[in-house]
């Protein structure tokens, strides 16, 4: 998977949020932008209507102008939702599990 796949700036976006809500915290414009992810503008507005299409945050309004793109509502008011703390749960289960079967499959002796 490379940096900048759907999943991998998908999991970023959402392990940030979720930062936020335990520690009792508006999210940053600053950070929540596509430059901290090393992403294009458009990728970035469209992995978050993806995330909020899913249910994963909320909070964000889309707002589409006239050169084609669209523009982001306050993202102060960006939250994880509970679905999106799901996600993260059971994607933390499953890298922990690759990582675990292939160290499992690094020591074990292939059977002819």
């Amino acid at each position: 998977m490379s940096n900048n796949d759907y999943f991998t700036i998908a999991y970023k976006i959402l392990s940030y949020l979720k930062y936020c809500y335990e520690n009792g915290q508006d999210a940053d414009p600053n950070i929540l932008k596509a430059d901290t992810f090393d992403i294009s503008q458009q990728q970035f507005v469209r992995t978050l209507q993806m995330l909020s299409d899913d249910g994963y945050i909320k909070g964000l309004t889309f707002s589409p102008v006239l050169d084609g793109g669209t523009l982001l509502g306050n993202r102060r008011s960006t939250v994880i939702t509970s679905d999106g703390l799901q996600y993260l749960a059971e994607n933390s289960m499953m890298q922990k599990a690759y990582r675990i079967f292939k160290e499992v499959r690094d020591w074990l002796p292939l059977i002819k």
